[in-house]
């Protein structure tokens, strides 16, 4: 729990909420699984989200919305998300949390924490996946662009109300692959693969990395290598071999620097071939 927490503060608006945050003493609270078990003793307040109303999954013409407090395991159980990530998006749930604190966990909490091994944020990436922020007026930012100045919005008391993802084009085709210690662990390097195709061409790719930054990224270099280009595997190859090649990952106990680059590539080959149909 947080040692040194005094008030709780419970807003019945949004306006209400986003006037009370003021970081580090005062801060947000969804679900709480990240908060928590920080022991944060700088935090002496807390201003529980659950009244906002920001607890839904809306089909929208152009996409889906999901409000932050949604919890994953309401991702996991949507059909419609189950439908439109070709079942990948279950695949990544289970790896991020497990039942119990799916439960619990929130969309906001768990795109604000910015877990760099986190393969929900590495398939919503690929999805191109977009965030409205109050900081404190609302503004409207890719998942790519927050997590590149997260720390500093989180210092600014931003809240993250809503995340969006556009809907699929009748070409796309997704694919995902990681490597862990075991088959069920959380995974130490992942990567996502979301490819618009014309015939053979790649007409638009994005590709998305966990485990070798800071947070989740996209492998630029390799995506634009790709555009316009026939999908051969002598240019997914290629490809790869770009995406590793500029990365210098943290090492820990559970992957080296060196291991980390290596699957990293090893990783993005596989996940545009399952994309493509042809996985190794």
């Amino acid at each position: 729990m947080l040692p040194n927490l005094r008030i709780y503060h419970r807003p019945e608006s949004l306006e209400e909420a986003v006037r009370l945050i003021r970081p580090p003493a005062v801060v947000p609270l969804g679900g709480g699984t990240v908060l928590l078990p920080t022991r944060d003793p700088a935090v002496e307040e807390v201003v529980d989200l659950s009244r906002l109303g920001l607890t839904y999954i809306q089909a929208v013409e152009n996409g889906i919305r999901i409000g932050a407090t949604t919890s994953l395991q309401r991702l996991l159980e949507s059909p419609l998300l189950m439908d439109w990530t070709g079942g990948y998006m279950g695949l990544v749930l289970r790896l991020t949390a497990s039942r119990n604190l799916r439960g619990q966990a929130t969309v906001g909490g768990t795109v604000a924490a910015g877990d760099p091994e986190n393969p929900l944020l590495v398939l919503l990436l690929a999805l191109d996946a977009h965030l409205t922020v109050y900081q404190p007026e609302p503004s409207y930012l890719s998942l790519e662009r927050f997590l590149a100045v997260r720390d500093d919005l989180r210092r600014e008391g931003a809240l993250i109300t809503e995340l969006f993802i556009p809907a699929p084009s009748s070409s796309r085709r997704i694919g995902f692959a990681h490597v862990g210690r075991t088959p069920r662990d959380r995974p130490i390097v992942c990567a996502a693969a979301c490819v618009d195709v014309d015939g053979e061409i790649c007409r638009e790719v994005r590709l998305a990395l966990g485990g070798v930054g800071r947070h989740p990224l996209r492998a630029r270099n390799a995506e634009e290598f790709l555009q316009g280009r026939p999908l051969t595997p002598e240019n997914i190859r290629e490809a790869a071999e770009r995406a590793a090649f500029s990365l210098n990952p943290p090492g820990d106990f559970r992957g080296s620097p060196e291991y980390r680059r290596a699957m990293a590539g090893v990783l993005v080959r596989r996940a545009l071939g399952e994309g493509l149909g042809s996985p190794e």
